[in-house]
């Protein structure tokens, strides 16, 4: 199915490019997501950062010219205190006080017990939890394996991303913290997956989705890109329960094998309703890209689908293997329907709009 007329870039810097809003994008350590900068509730600002340096650049949209609002050099300070001198550091974004709003930024360095959570007052960042190097980590999880991933989750069903999900591919470790004015607690503790999912290959990812389509990111996907495992989990009282598996004998999701060890999935919202309850999933070096919504009670079915060897999506191609992509909420309407795709090391950069 071929469908590249579906989406349309609103801005695009082409192989080789100059980045955006003065972020040059030429490292191959670069890494992007959306951030609500204002605490608005809306994922409308982007965060461009490169580990190991301590470069960190945070952009603001006006009618599509990006401008920084806060922005180091490379290489640079890190931010609020944070140096970002190791090519292992990762940040996400926290609601820390549980506001409803995720306007926190977590960093952290996987294998050394390093944290920090770092709090925006008028335009400056400033740490309101911090472990060191070496640190012990947060709430028990000692973060001493270099593949520990962390990303903020609604465990309480509340609308609000104040839960962390820490989870350690290979191990079958998982730990849900919540926290208490600072002081982080285990809510749920194992060495033996979540939900039925064991998570014991070092290729399993996780984040947060909504799969009930009510504005709660309160399920999980969990997946293995190259084995085509994936399951849906939601809290089952103290515990979890799976709620989707792998749909078909050749495995996948909505008839997206995802048999490539490269296949990368993220939340999206696909018809603008301001919940991230479809699917994106994409395999960078050929450029195949899917968009999943829910059938029914069924499982999902592709709305836009380019299969392998394809042509990716609104002109951006996909075909180099280094291609990343996230959805952002361009219009700051609240509705995070809008792909940012984008190659470090090469400055490369569009972001799509759905034309249709």
């Amino acid at each position: 199915m071929s469908c590249t007329d579906v989406y349309r870039a609103v801005y695009a810097q082409c192989d080789p490019g100059y980045g955006i809003g003065g972020y040059d994008l030429k490292a191959s350590a670069d890494r992007c997501f959306a951030f609500d900068y204002n605490s608005t509730g809306k994922r409308d600002h982007v965060v461009l950062y490169r580990p190991g340096l301590g470069c960190v650049c945070i952009l603001k949209n006006t009618c599509g010219v990006f401008t920084a609002v806060y922005a180091t050099s490379s290489p640079g300070q890190g931010i609020g205190g944070y140096d970002l001198k190791s090519p292992n550091d990762r940040m996400c974004p926290f609601d820390y006080d549980h506001s409803g709003k995720a306007d926190h930024l977590l960093v952290y360095r996987p294998g050394t017990g390093t944290i920090w959570i770092l709090k925006n007052c008028a335009g400056q960042f400033m740490p309101v939890f911090a472990q060191m190097v070496p640190g012990t980590g947060i709430g028990g999880c000692n973060l001493a394996s270099v593949a520990d991933r962390i990303f903020a989750y609604d465990y309480d069903s509340t609308g609000k991303l104040d839960h962390l999900v820490i989870y350690r591919p290979g191990t079958g470790m998982v730990w849900i913290l919540k926290n208490d004015c600072g002081s982080f607690t285990a809510v749920y503790a194992q060495n033996n997956g979540i939900g039925g999912y064991n998570l014991d290959s070092h290729a399993d990812r996780a984040f947060a989705f909504d799969y009930e389509g009510n504005g709660k990111l309160d399920e999980i996907v969990l997946y293995r890109p190259g084995a085509g495992i994936f399951c849906i989990i939601q809290k089952n009282g103290t515990g979890f329960a799976s709620i989707y598996t792998t749909d078909t004998a050749s495995g996948g999701v909505g008839g997206c094998t995802l048999n490539s060890p490269a296949d990368r999935c993220f939340a999206y919202d696909y018809d603008g309703g301001d919940n991230l309850d479809e699917l994106v999933i994409y395999r960078p070096g050929t450029g195949m890209f899917w968009i999943l919504e829910r059938n029914g009670t069924e499982g999902y079915k592709p709305v836009y689908r380019q299969d392998a060897p394809g042509e990716g999506i609104g002109g951006y191609n996909f075909k180099s293997p280094i291609d990343r992509c996230f959805a952002f909420d361009y219009a700051s309407n609240g509705n995070p329907d809008h792909l940012v795709s984008y190659r470090p090391g090469t400055g490369t950069v569009w972001i799509l709009e759905r034309a249709s």
